[in-house]
């Protein structure tokens, strides 16, 4: 019996996560939206993008790596963008680590275990740039809780999976993230981030940064730390359409919100 609740739970609260998230979408995207969307990356790893605001050049900044970074390396060797890759977790500092060398003595490079691997024909490492550290609300030291499954890779700072072991790593938030890159406007903002995208999203709305594109998985779509989750997705929405962003393409609990004033 208990194997079989171990089963049906999660399935039941991701069905009730994506149900919720589908009405959202329902009730908030906006329809009128004109720009042509594309799809870049891997199934697991990539993201919507709107394809017309996205030019060679510009800054993406892509918070959450894991071991499928093929939505940020495609930026950077496709579309000829400039990327900061941020993740503060072991197995994807290492996993940047081993691509950045894979590609400096052109050798493949498997994305996650396979059997994919990356394109790293047009890679520009010179427009890549690490940082291992979180992305939060405020600068200092925080915790991150390790997954339940030893197999996975993502951390989390609300302790999604309700585990006892931890690891302590530097965060910044964005503002005083980019200010140390001196970077000033950007194109792209990804976050994957492990629950604590609410806390970020409201912290960088109270201040100027202003991406253009904003894409955001909101982890608890998947598994519901509470009934009433809903409640925080639609005021983060809301927030969003407030600083001027539409909701305009949802994937699972991927979201994309493109700027209107862009």
């Amino acid at each position: 019996m208990s194997k079989l609740l171990g089963y049906l739970v999660p399935r039941v609260k991701m069905l009730f996560g994506r149900s919720m998230a589908a009405l959202t979408t329902a009730v908030y995207r906006e329809r009128r939206h004109t720009g042509r969307l594309v799809r870049i990356g891997t199934d697991y790893g990539g993201w919507y993008c709107d394809r017309d605001r996205l030019e060679a050049g510009q800054m993406a900044i892509c918070c959450g790596a894991g071991e499928d970074i093929s939505f940020d390396v495609a930026l950077n060797s496709s579309w000829d963008m400039r990327v900061v890759c941020v993740d503060p977790t072991p197995r994807a500092i290492r996993h940047v680590e081993l691509l950045l060398a894979a590609h400096g003595a052109g050798r493949p490079m498997l994305i996650e275990a396979g059997p994919l691997h990356y394109d790293l024909s047009g890679f520009r490492p010179t427009a890549f740039h690490f940082v291992g550290c979180a992305v939060w609300s405020r600068d200092g030291v925080i915790d991150l809780y390790a997954p339940s499954n030893p197999s996975f890779v993502s951390y989390s700072a609300l302790n999604l999976q309700h585990t006892s072991e931890r690891i302590q790593v530097c965060a910044r938030t964005l503002d005083s993230l980019l200010r140390e890159l001196g970077v000033g406007h950007v194109s792209v903002l990804k976050l994957d981030i492990e629950g604590a995208e609410h806390e970020v999203l409201r912290s960088m709305l109270r201040g100027p940064i202003r991406p253009d594109q904003v894409l955001v998985e909101f982890d608890q779509v998947n598994q519901p730390l509470t009934p009433l989750f809903w409640i925080e997705l639609i005021g983060t929405i809301r927030q969003l359409r407030t600083a001027g962003y539409n909701l305009v393409r949802r994937e699972r609990a991927n979201f994309l919100f493109v700027l209107r004033s862009a």
